[in-house]
């Protein structure tokens, strides 16, 4: 992975994707959290359409992800805003399925409705379809992470990733933590 591999949203553009979807029905409360949770917990489309219920500790609000391709998986603590999403759409389920995300038929929500609705709500929001993916979701925590001033350690433990060089891709498409860089190194008496 290159940082011209790289597609990621702004926050603007995320902040326009999320509110184009609208949470007044069943589907739109679940598509509102799937893509939420996909976002600020850095999943994979397939890690997030495999998660159950039960990977929500809702007494801790924690959640218990299993990463896939070799990467490190955990339990982590659900921002609250995520965990309002989370629990308004099961609020609206009348079903007991196992699944965190279900189809309008009762099954695990496949992968590639995933990709289908984020291209819907992209296009609803006026963000260029082939920017989005839900993979760019994961990009754009890492990028909004190094943005934020976290460090590349918890980037890489918020992304699952094994390996630092996956995540210092990150650090090569930011401009604004090289630049709190600079300014750190500019006024440091540790620097000749």
């Amino acid at each position: 992975m290159n940082e011209k591999t790289i597609r990621y949203l702004t926050q603007d553009e995320l902040r326009r994707l999320l509110n184009a979807i609208p949470t007044d029905t069943k589907q739109g409360k679940r598509d509102k959290a799937l893509l939420y949770l996909t976002y600020r917990m850095g999943l994979r489309v397939s890690e997030a359409t495999n998660l159950h219920i039960d990977d929500v500790d809702r007494d801790r609000r924690r959640i218990t992800i299993r990463r896939i391709k070799g990467s490190y998986g955990g339990e982590y603590p659900l921002p609250p805003d995520c965990w309002k999403l989370i629990q308004s759409y099961l609020r609206s389920r009348e079903d007991d399925l196992p699944y965190l995300f279900v189809s309008n038929r009762g099954n695990p929500i496949d992968r590639t409705v995933v990709f289908r609705l984020i291209k819907k709500y992209a296009k609803a929001a006026g963000i260029d379809e082939s920017k989005v993916s839900p993979h760019a979701l994961k990009h754009s925590l890492g990028t909004h992470m190094l943005d934020a001033g976290c460090d590349i350690a918890e980037v890489q433990d918020r992304l699952g990733h094994r390996n630092v060089q996956n995540t210092m891709v990150y650090a090569k498409i930011t401009s604004k933590k090289r630049d709190e860089v600079a300014r750190r190194l500019d006024i440091s008496n540790a620097i000749v």
